[in-house]
């Protein structure tokens, strides 16, 4: 098991830096502090950052998938680092949300989608 969930840790993270390649993003704050990120972030991903850090992982998921639109790169931004920060967890944080890491992977397949992006062979 402890395999497995190295290998889709591995997997959650190439398919974000593949994306965010591909998309011509740089999540420059992401080497800032929290409290930094979320003075220059918008409200909704401030409360999604808020969310994550109170162990509320499915909660800031959803309100995740609330601001995904087509053509909103900056939305785009906020769910990779959204997925990078949640993929950094550990197992035992994710179970105690009731969130696998098969579940990450879904959901970062699905917010990819919504922006027309496909990356075959990351599935599961």
């Amino acid at each position: 098991m402890l395999i497995q969930q190295d290998w889709l840790m591995r997997q959650i993270e190439m398919m974000i830096s593949t994306i965010l390649r591909l998309a011509g993003i740089e999540l420059s704050q992401e080497a800032a502090l929290p409290e930094e990120r979320r003075q220059s972030g918008s409200e909704w991903e401030e409360e999604v950052a808020r969310l994550l850090e109170h162990g509320r992982l499915g909660k800031a998921e959803d309100l995740l998938f609330e601001h995904l639109e087509p053509g909103n790169r900056e939305a785009l931004a906020a769910a990779l680092r959204f997925y990078r920060q949640a993929n950094a967890l550990t197992d035992a944080e994710l179970e105690a949300q009731d969130f696998t890491r098969e579940e990450l992977l879904e959901g970062l397949e699905q917010a990819v989608k919504q922006y027309g992006l496909s990356l075959p062979g990351f599935g599961l």
